[in-house]
């Protein structure tokens, strides 16, 4: 079942429920999800044993190398990349039952995220999907970066990054928005990291769970593994913006563009947007 998020249709689940496990990046310690599927108009809920933890910007309660999603009693960390591919697959509707304190980092990308989803199947359910609708222009900036979404048809993103680094320099690259794109040039690109910042991440007890297996680390004259993808860095920089900006509540029928994001300044402009966005069935 393939989906655009430029055409009109119904809101969506998964067909069957899945389990998969492994470590945490940051903690390291093991954890395990089981994704199942939920009525029309539920969203995406992350549930840490009796607690319901949806997955709304006015959840995030912390964004220090990851998205970390919280009700005041409960917990969930590095939610970004399951949201990110249920966002990007056109997934509204989720539970997702979470037994460790963060999602498992898998192989550091998107990419086993769809394969699970394909593998399991997209249903749809008879109530319209609820699009955002943009009214007008908003900007958010946050030190160097900033976010601009102006009203369009269907949601796009231009990603622009910009790293003092001989192999990366500037780079800029749009995507268009459809399920297709997303699981071939954006979910394959891994979490990455300069090895300077590997090295101080570990020594403030974070990244734990991180691997060349999971991780693209970058030195200065070389990756740590031959890229998945052209510009991995800023691919995966995408995927999380996916990921942050369905806080929303999905991803709005507008043109974003991103230059130099990062999780906190994602999260907000998520919370800006729901604020300045109408709903509208499709």
């Amino acid at each position: 079942m393939t989906l655009q998020h430029d055409t009109a249709r119904s809101q969506t689940t998964l067909r069957r429920s899945f389990t998969v496990g492994g470590p945490g990046m940051h903690t390291g310690q093991h954890a395990e999800v089981t994704v199942g599927p939920a009525p029309p108009d539920t969203g995406i809920v992350f549930l840490c044993g009796a607690r319901r933890i949806p997955a709304r910007a006015s959840f995030v309660v912390s964004t220090r190398r990851c998205t970390c999603l919280g009700d005041g009693v409960a917990q969930v960390h590095t939610v970004e990349h399951i949201t990110s591919a249920f966002a990007g697959m056109g997934i509204d509707n989720a539970e997702v039952v979470v037994t460790g304190p963060e999602i498992p980092i898998l192989d550091g990308s998107g990419l086993p995220w769809v394969e699970l989803v394909r593998a399991h199947g997209i249903a749809a359910h008879t109530s319209p999907c609820r699009d955002l609708m943009l009214r007008e222009t908003v900007a958010l900036r946050d030190g160097e970066s900033w976010l601009v979404a102006v009203p369009a048809p269907r949601f796009s993103l231009t990603c622009v990054t910009s790293f003092d680094h001989p192999m990366l320099g500037t780079t800029v690259e749009t995507f268009g928005g459809g399920t297709k794109e997303y699981a071939a040039q954006i979910a394959p690109s891994r979490t990455f990291g300069f090895i300077h910042e590997v090295e101080a991440l570990r020594a403030a007890g974070l990244a734990q769970g991180g691997s060349i297996d999971n991780a693209l680390v970058i030195y200065e004259d070389r990756f740590s593994s031959p890229l998945r993808v052209p510009n991995e860095w800023l691919r995966h920089k995408a995927l999380d913006l996916y990921g942050d900006l369905s806080l929303a509540g999905g991803l709005p029928r507008a043109s974003v563009t991103a230059i130099m994001p990062g999780h906190r300044i994602n999260t907000k402009f998520a919370a800006l947007l729901e604020e300045r966005c109408v709903t509208r069935d499709a």
